[in-house]
């Protein structure tokens, strides 16, 4: 027994094109940062770079990013932070979403040298 389904020509041609806003490679600001999952993309971060580096750094929350469709989705954030010495400071993350391997990988974390 086949599970294929016969559609017409051309019915799910929305469906290969994807959605229309969105440019493949191109970054975008988003434009809801206190969505809760960029909130918990941003606090993954920081709990990824502290079991990486011994670092002991406590999430405060996501101030800005933006986003990029690739293989997956990649997070730039700017991220508020307290280190260790109870200073808050600015931390630049990127972030590759696979949603349909349900797994989050840090890229990079580096403080900014402005904060």
């Amino acid at each position: 027994m086949s599970s294929y389904v016969e559609v017409g020509p051309g019915q799910n041609e929305a469906l290969l094109e994807g959605p229309k806003d969105v440019e493949l490679g191109r970054w975008e600001p988003i434009e809801y940062i206190e969505d809760p999952y960029v909130q918990e993309i941003g606090r993954f971060a920081v709990m990824e770079h502290n079991k990486q580096t011994g670092a002991n750094l406590k999430f405060i929350h996501v101030i800005n990013g933006e986003k990029q469709v690739v293989a997956g989705i990649n997070y730039r954030l700017r991220i508020e932070a307290r280190n260790e010495i109870n200073l808050v400071w600015t931390y630049e993350a990127m972030v590759n979403d696979r949603p349909w391997e349900k797994k989050w990988k840090l890229i990079y974390f580096v403080p900014l040298l402005k904060n």
